[in-house]
């Protein structure tokens, strides 16, 4: 199973720290970690690097590039993607940071291409923050004149 904590980072802390990325999964650590009094203050940091996220802009997004079904469930903020093969995966919607769950990895290749789409400043960590990166979109559908 595959378990990934999805960021939108602010455009400019994105830009500054693109090749920096570890100095930002450090941050996101310490506070997933933290204990009070450091929690709020680790809180605080990563409200300011981050975006809020948009459960409506998320929505339109994911129909719009993900090429499989988009159900959705607004009780518990979160989305059921099924792609083309049928592999299923949920994204959670919090209110900065998305949760990826899935046990197969061409869904959630599927999922990551979607958002990169939506936003360039994704930035997806894996669960135990060991594995870390970039979301960007393929160049394989584009067509030159």
């Amino acid at each position: 199973m595959v378990r990934y904590w999805i960021y939108l980072l602010n455009e400019e802390v994105a830009g500054h720290y693109r090749d920096k990325t570890e100095k930002i999964v450090e941050l996101l650590r310490e506070h997933q970690c933290a204990k009070a009094p450091f929690k709020s203050i680790y809180r605080k940091q990563v409200e300011f690097i981050t975006e809020r996220l948009s459960f409506s802009r998320l929505e339109l997004g994911l129909k719009e590039h993900f090429s499989g079904n988009v159900g959705k469930n607004l009780e518990r903020n979160m989305f059921v993607l099924q792609n083309e093969a049928g592999d299923e995966a949920l994204l959670i919607v919090q209110k900065r940071r998305l949760l990826l769950v899935a046990d197969n990895p061409s869904v959630t290749n599927d999922i990551c291409q979607a958002l990169a789409l939506i936003s360039p400043f994704f930035l997806a960590v894996d669960a135990h923050f060991a594995d870390y990166g970039w979301l960007t979109a393929s160049l394989d559908g584009r067509k030159f004149a």
